[in-house]
């Protein structure tokens, strides 16, 4: 049977199976027809955003949330989903409004394009109608902008070559495949309709990331900067207002023949620097900026000190954080230009010009560059990873036992000299960094102290009563407060040291702990007793049975097969930030592989920043087994198995970016 099912004003075909229910039949009888009484209407869904083709902005973890806005006629529940490889979503239901239904698919991770589904459903839970957007994507959004070589009067146009480049037409509130020219809404600066450097630019960056790029045209004939922050402006606000709901990564501005010749450097720069301010205060956020480095006007019209003075202005309004350096097209002479008026660019101009955006685009925002550390005594926390430009970092002295931070001594230096921090912290630049800071050898009686505390760490919480383990943890609190503080005198260091071996003294083995051994319940703890394996079950019947808890380090496991002597990772035993899941671990004599981890393993695990995966026999993650990872967090997996391990790790919740081996 066939069903027919209208979308956006466009009747569809569909067989009934697809929508997972049975349909009873139609007849049609005399012009009429006749349903049976279990039959449905099918609901008439109008998806009005987002528009085909849309491509959303993703965030620092790679990811975007999706607005679905629908219309339909109906009392029954409406929800949305996307589909596509990788699933990214479940149903969410939508919420009635007053112009129709509206809901936000959330943590869409960058990709391919996805297929948005609006779907109705009865009382029973039986979807009885949908319609689709059949391309939706995450990734990267530039608004362009400038003059003539920014938009469409190359000599030729061109057209992207990958279908995940889209071009936003602001006259139609839509988006359609990257190619020329250019959708434009600023009158004059459609130009000729000829040829852009964007479909190049899209493809090349397509290239580098792989994730969907959106572009919208702004770009006007002959515009003096004066002009695009005065009379042109409103095309860009409308640029920034209908592209708000997508997001946007920054304007790409490629300006400046007009005003080499007789606009003085001051004023080009003043005026530029309003511009990029104006557009952040409509934007509502500070939107990263491109400026190129451009003066060439046409031949037998340029002035060489003019043309120098000018692109040192614009290199003068960047700052390598958020406003960053664009490409030149100066040099691009000759074959590069149209013979017509040797001043736009040819279709071999076009190209390169597209491709010298990318690689700009590209190095700057989505290279990560290194901050590297010149330390002795100690280290410089988020120096072991790249950064990336523009992204706040916050930088955490940590001496090493014995020594101790000098404060204030902590200095991060680029080419440009040093960077100026605020409570340690600076906005990553688009280069690498060096980062120093002065440890300096703390006195002896502090070795004595560090000794006790790392013992008293290492203690076996489970086997003990909790009245002492508290007073334990108290004492060790206290101790590292002595420890961290540089004027501690040797009689505080050994007051706190002696606190801590007498709260050891006073630990009360378990009852479950003391019974195994035949020791009564008084038992002390022995200071040697670091790291011991113990069941988290009764231990008195002596047999790891499929089902027995075991506790080795930091980690408690469920024994899994006792014939294949298998274990899955349960939980963590200490919220610390650090944690390695090995491949194999000892228990009564005999050695179990780490084949899987659990639901909800570490889903209490707040401070967990950085997980270590050795074992290359893991074959399930349970759901949430990383529910709430901290957002710095990092997992590292074994090389050969980077590509499985990812895919059990996205279906247990975590971002690919923050997997590597």
């Amino acid at each position: 049977m066939i069903i027919i099912i209208k979308r956006k004003g466009v009747r569809r075909m569909k067989h009934s199976k697809k929508l997972g229910v049975i349909i009873p039949a139609i007849c049609l009888i005399a012009g009429s027809f006749i349903m049976s009484d279990n039959a449905f209407a099918l609901e008439d869904i109008n998806i009005s955003f987002p528009a085909d083709r849309g491509v959303f902005q993703r965030g620092a973890d790679n990811t975007a949330d999706i607005t679905v806005k629908a219309s339909v006629d109906t009392t029954q529940t409406v929800k949305a989903e996307l589909e596509g490889e990788g699933i990214a979503s479940k149903w969410v239901e939508l919420t009635k409004t007053e112009n129709g239904y509206e809901g936000t698919i959330e943590d869409v991770a960058a990709g391919g394009w996805y297929s948005l589904v609006v779907a109705t459903f009865d009382s029973s839970g039986n979807e009885t109608g949908r319609s689709t957007v059949d391309h939706v994507g995450v990734g990267e959004v530039f608004i362009t902008g400038g003059q003539s070589n920014s938009c469409n009067f190359g000599g030729e146009k061109t057209e992207a070559e990958s279908d995940l480049v889209s071009a936003f037409d602001p006259k139609n509130y839509t988006w359609q495949h990257c190619e020329d020219s250019q959708p434009n809404n600023s009158g004059f600066g459609t130009g000729n309709e000829g040829g852009s450097p964007w479909p190049t630019f899209g493809d090349k960056l397509v290239e580098k990331i792989d994730v969907p790029v959106g572009l919208y045209s702004t770009g006007r004939g002959s515009a003096k900067i004066s002009e695009l922050k005065g009379t042109f402006y409103g095309t860009i606000k409308e640029a920034i207002d209908k592209i708000a709901p997508y997001g946007c990564r920054a304007f790409l501005l490629h300006q400046g023949e007009a005003d080499t010749n007789d606009t003085p450097n001051d004023e080009y720069l003043a005026d530029l620097k309003d511009l990029i301010q104006m557009t952040r205060d409509d934007a509502g956020y500070d939107i990263n900026w491109f400026v190129a480095q451009v003066s060439y006007a046409w031949s037998n019209y340029n002035n060489k000190e003019k043309m120098d003075a000018q692109t040192a202005t614009q290199r003068a309004a960047c700052n390598n954080y958020d406003i960053f350096v664009g490409p030149t097209t100066d040099d691009l002479l000759g074959d590069y230009r149209r013979k017509q008026d040797n001043l736009h660019l040819s279709k071999a101009g076009l190209i390169e010009h597209g491709t010298r955006w990318a690689d700009v685009v590209y190095n700057k925002l989505f290279t990560e560059y290194k901050l590297e550390a010149e330390t002795v005594g100690g280290s410089i926390k988020e120096c072991d990873k790249g950064q990336y430009a523009g992204n706040k970092v916050i930088l955490t002295p940590q001496a090493d036992p014995g020594y101790y931070y000098v404060e204030n001594s902590l200095k991060v230096t680029g080419s440009e000299g040093d960077i100026e921090l605020d409570n340690n912290s600076f906005v990553m630049r688009a280069e690498d960094l060096k980062v120093s800071a002065e440890f300096a050898k703390l006195p002896a009686h502090f070795d004595t102290l560090y000794a006790a505390i790392d013992q008293a760490e290492k203690i076996d919480a489970n086997a003990y009563e909790k009245a002492g383990i508290d007073a334990l943890n108290a004492a060790v609190s206290a101790a590292k407060t002595v420890y961290a503080n540089p004027k501690s005198t040797e009689a505080d260091t050994t007051k706190a040291k002696n606190d801590l071996e007498n709260a050891i003294k006073a630990l009360v083995k378990k009852q479950s702990q003391a019974a195994g051994t035949g020791a009564n319940t008084s038992q002390t703890a022995n200071t040697d007793n670091i790291q011991k394996v113990t069941p988290a079950t009764n231990n008195t019947q002596n047999k790891a049975g499929v089902g027995t808890v075991i506790t080795v380090g930091n980690l408690k496991y469920t024994i899994t097969s006792s014939d294949k002597l298998t274990v899955s990772v349960k939980t963590i035993v200490k919220n610390k930030a650090s944690v390695t899941i090995p491949k194999s671990v000892k228990y009564d004599g005999k050695k179990y592989k780490v084949t899987g981890i659990e639901k909800n393993a570490f889903a209490k695990a707040s401070k967990l920043k950085k997980v270590t995966i050795k074992s290359t026999t893991i074959t399930s993650i349970g759901k949430n087994a990383f529910k709430k990872l901290n957002k710095a967090a990092k997992i590292k997996v074994p090389k050969k198995k980077l590509k499985a391990y990812k895919k059990l790790l996205k279906k247990a919740g975590v971002k690919k970016q923050k997997i590597s081996c």
